[in-house]
């Protein structure tokens, strides 16, 4: 017999109670521990969401919440971790490490099974790519994103989207794009966050097509809204496309004391791109109004301030203006200094705005050949139901007309592309001058009429510059045409530095170019000319023609004196290059006017600040 059968009924039953009881216990401890875990993950996602509300409002306090999450990161969940890495992507991409931002968006893209979550991914890794010069890839990000757009509907989401789409555009110069996008946004956002970003992004545009108004509506709006948000790292976008319209319109002391009033409030921003081009504005506008010592230091902080490894214009306006003031103080040394890094970050800056341009394009053209391959799968699909209906013989005749057409519509595209492509080539060569790149005398002269025209109809004044290169022949004579060649090549390259849009820049002759600038009057004429002078002399002094110094001498007039006809605003312009040349050569003289001095340029100069561009 077994021990368990010597006890009583009683005994069993309390046995029975007992493991009851035991069983409850364990139930209970269960579900307060499911109970524990659940509080604890929910908790998790709050702080996520709370970070995620701050990120572009309160940098210093999305950092701190991120690092105390960081300390919790092992009690994360798949999708917590995912929402985490997006949140730790946004701070590296701030901060200006695209190297970083970069891989953390595209792990949460090919990993996240929240939708809404890989949405936001994508529009902030096509804003980073951008940022990153990326350019190709970022567009190819956002017409997968344009794609997700309409089965989009959460609001944030969608924000950012827009966002992404009218930044990418700005970024490549399709600034009408770019309009849309923002306007769209701002429809969506009305009255939040968004609409900050929206306005943001509608001043940038229209800054960029050349229709902001400094005082107008559409800066007053974004910066209420963007402050009613705390939003001060767009407000403070806004405020710099602000100061740099009062710049363009000679208003530089109204620009220094906006910067200067928020500066403080852009440092703690902490937004590295913000703070430099505030510094180069301040740099500029007080180089104009002659505050030379204030200007460098601007200007020193702004490079000192950059995203490590970023060439901006700011960076480039940066050098620029350290070479002038060391330039204007005489130290050479440290003038050619600066001179040699401006003229590289320019080339880089050049290279970049051209890999814009062709990466819209590449972008635009891979998104029709997506939508013909699409077109032609349904074609042959079409034609594949042919083929069961009809039987073998009637689908062999439709394969046939179908490469018929196919060969036909391909011979048509390649003709039509071919066309097109040498009528751009023949107006390139109608318009270009064959040896310089600059415009040719015809193209010169359509474009010059036009702009007089346009002068005269609003009253407004423009100069002409004629220069003529001194003892040209004796180059060609001893050195040969070659060498002669290159001199006006290198000429154009220097002159074309200084020239800003709607300044045209022709070669009218031989060894002769001209130039009409557009709201110049005398004075300023006579002070771009003498850079002019300067720079023709500096383009050419290698040493590979021996001791020969080639220089060249200015005639300047202004249609004050030469009326608003380019024949005759031409003639009094040779009239006073005559003068320059009887005068002793290599210098500058205006018609009816004085010969150029050192001591006019300079009290001229001092308000003069041209940013370079290419030459026309």
């Amino acid at each position: 017999m077994l021990p368990d059968q010597h006890k009583s009924p009683i005994a069993n039953a309390g046995l029975i109670r007992a493991g009851i009881r035991v069983v409850a216990a364990l139930l209970i401890a269960i579900c307060v521990t499911g109970w524990v875990v659940a509080g604890q993950s929910s908790a998790i996602d709050q702080r996520l969401r709370d970070a995620d509300a701050v990120k572009s409002s309160n940098y210093s306090e999305y950092v701190a919440m991120l690092e105390a999450i960081e300390r919790d990161k092992a009690a994360l969940s798949p999708s917590q971790l995912q929402y985490f890495h997006y949140l730790r992507g946004w701070e590296r991409g701030y901060a200006g490490d695209y190297d970083a931002a970069i891989p953390l968006y595209k792990s949460v893209t090919a990993e996240s099974t929240d939708p809404v979550l890989r949405f936001r991914a994508t529009a902030s890794l096509v804003s980073n790519l951008s940022i990153a010069r990326r350019y190709l890839e970022a567009y190819t990000h956002l017409d997968l994103l344009i794609e997700q757009m309409p089965n989009t509907t959460d609001p944030l989401a969608r924000e950012q989207g827009f966002h992404a789409a009218a930044l990418l555009n700005n970024q490549a110069g399709q600034y009408e794009l770019g309009l849309n996008f923002a306007s769209r946004l701002q429809h969506e956002r009305t009255g939040l966050r968004g609409e900050c970003i929206a306005r943001q992004l509608r001043v940038e545009s229209l800054y960029k097509l050349k229709k902001l108004e400094a005082d107008g509506e559409d800066v007053a709006l974004a910066l209420a809204i963007c402050n009613q948000h705390r939003e001060f790292v767009f407000a403070n976008i806004v405020r710099g496309f602000q100061a740099r319209q009062y710049i363009d319109q000679g208003r530089y002391k109204e620009a220094i004391e906006l910067l200067t009033r928020h500066y403080d409030e852009v440092q703690a921003t902490r937004y590295l791109r913000v703070i430099a081009e505030f510094d180069i504005l301040l740099a500029e506008a007080n180089w104009r109004i002659g505050e030379v010592p204030k200007a460098r230091t601007y200007a020193l902080r702004s490079i000192d301030k950059r995203v490590p490894n970023e060439v901006t214009e700011s960076l480039v306006a940066a050098y620029k203006l350290l070479y002038l003031v060391a330039d204007r103080q005489g130290d050479t040394k440290t003038a050619l200094s600066f001179h040699e890094k401006f003229a590289e970050a320019d080339r880089q800056n050049f290279d970049d705005v051209t890999a814009r341009s062709l990466a819209y394009q590449m972008a635009r053209h891979q998104s029709i050949a997506n939508k013909l391959q699409i077109e032609a799968l349904n074609k042959q699909n079409q034609v594949l139901k042919l083929e069961q209906d009809l039987g073998a013989k009637a689908a062999e005749a439709s394969r046939l007309y179908i490469a018929i057409l196919i060969v036909g519509l391909l011979v048509l595209f390649l003709w039509a592309f071919h066309t097109k492509r040498r009528q751009l080539h023949f107006r390139t060569l109608s318009q270009t001058d064959g040896l310089t790149q600059i415009a040719n005398r015809p193209y010169f002269v359509e474009l010059s009429v036009r702009a007089l025209e346009e002068c005269r109809r609003d009253g407004r004044e423009a100069a002409a510059v004629l220069l003529d290169l001194d003892h040209f022949k004796v180059i060609n004579d001893l050195h040969g045409h070659a060498a002669g060649d290159q001199v006006l090549r290198n000429v154009a390259v220097a002159c074309g530095t200084y020239l800003r849009h709607g300044q045209h820049f022709g070669r009218i002759g031989g060894e002769e170019f001209a130039i009409l600038l557009v709201d110049y009057d005398e004075a300023r004429a006579l002070v771009l000319a003498e850079q002019l002078r300067h720079a023709v002399t500096t383009a050419n002094a290698s040493g590979a023609l021996g001791d020969f110094v080639v220089s060249a001498s200015f005639g300047v007039t202004t249609t004050r004196k030469g009326g608003y006809e380019l024949h005759q605003l031409l003639a009094t312009a040779d009239h006073a290059l005559y003068k320059a040349k009887l005068g002793g050569r290599d210098r500058v003289a205006s018609y009816g006017g004085m010969t150029a001095t050192a001591s006019n340029v300079a009290v001229v100069a001092a308000t003069e600040f041209p940013l370079p561009r290419r030459a026309q």
